[in-house]
């Protein structure tokens, strides 16, 4: 975490009332210390900078400064840091170059030249002030720059410890003995009666596993990707649940190529199948389709009379999203359904 001091420094670019009002104060400040230590370095009783001499400047030094925190925001996007820093700088100065030359022949076509910027020792004193305030702007930049970085290395840090949650989970989920007792107890029976049903069976059980096990160290994974394992995952309940679960999904091919967190979808189905009752002539319904750039997954209501959840998985999911997009997880219960949007990524 960086120091309260540094943390000043790097938000004053911003464009927060805060950081406006003290980004002018600091810059006109730093144009009337210039300009009055210029007067006394060039010793020349015979110079008086007016009042509206001092405002001219301070004008000069906040338009220079302004219009170099505006290019900075401008920037942001196409000119990302620390990648461009190099081309930033070089633009930052460039612009400061600029404005001042502008600044100056809108003087002169006025006839506004004062005596400051006329006097030799007085010029170099005032390129001192514009120096020390591009000096100040880089730094801004540069703190900003490892505020970035440090922050990227903890939200790294936070995706990878609920990713791990997360796998752990749908491992536990998965590798629990109720899981595997039913899967086992189920395959046993079709060995027996459905012997080539058994075989498909045993693709599916070993894919789900394989799954989970690949996507461990992956942050994201393609929607298609998940879609084939909700396959087999779905498969194995069904097998068992048989006409007490029906589940439905629509997604266009276009869409299939974004991408989402790993096993995002395997904890929604399971939330629903966890919270609610599945019965032959009450069937569980679960929908998955994508609106736009969302995944919407409903599922309809006959929860459990004895349920009980932490909603654990739920509030995994909603925070790994937080770190992957501003976009929200959005979450909709109502009288018979329950209906969840998670973004594409």
């Amino acid at each position: 975490m960086t120091s309260p001091e540094l943390h000043f420094i790097s938000r004053l670019s911003d464009y927060s009332l805060k950081s406006v009002l003290t980004r002018i104060a600091l810059v006109s400040g730093t144009a009337v210390l210039f300009l009055f230590m210029a007067v006394q370095v060039a010793g020349d009783t015979s110079i008086e900078v007016s009042f509206i001499g001092y405002l001219r400047t301070i004008l000069i030094f906040n338009i220079i400064t302004e219009g170099n925190v505006l290019f900075d925001h401008l920037a942001e996007r196409s000119l990302p840091i620390p990648e461009k820093i190099s081309l930033r700088l070089i633009l930052h100065m460039v612009i400061s170059l600029l404005l001042g030359g502008i600044l100056l022949a809108i003087l002169i076509a006025t006839d506004r030249l004062d005596i400051l910027f006329i006097h030799p020792l007085m010029q170099l004193m005032i390129l001192f002030g514009f120096i020390f305030i591009f000096i100040l702007i880089l730094v801004s930049v540069t703190v900003r720059i490892i505020e970035n970085w440090v922050f990227s290395i903890r939200q790294l840090e936070e995706l990878k410890n609920l990713k791990l949650a997360s796998d752990y989970q749908s491992l536990q989920s998965q590798l629990n003995p109720h899981f595997l007792f039913n899967n086992l107890s189920v395959l046993k029976s079709m060995i027996t009666y459905e012997p080539e049903a058994a075989v498909q069976f045993t693709q599916n059980f070993t894919d789900v596993y394989r799954y989970v096990l690949e996507c461990k160290d992956k942050v994201t994974v393609k929607l298609n990707d998940e879609l084939e394992f909700m396959e087999a995952y779905v498969a194995l309940h069904m097998e068992r649940m048989g006409a007490s679960l029906r589940v439905e999904t629509k997604v266009d091919e276009a869409l299939r190529k974004k991408d989402i967190p790993p096993l995002a979808l395997q904890q929604l189905v399971e939330n629903a199948l966890k919270h609610n009752i599945a019965l032959k002539d009450e069937p569980l319904v679960i929908k998955i389709h994508a609106s736009g750039n969302t995944l919407v997954v409903t599922n309809n209501l006959n929860p459990k009379e004895s349920d009980f959840s932490e909603k654990t998985g739920l509030t995994n999911l909603v925070g790994r999203y937080a770190i992957l997009t501003e976009k929200p997880v959005d979450f909709q219960s109502e009288e018979k359904i329950f209906k969840v949007r998670i973004p594409l990524l």
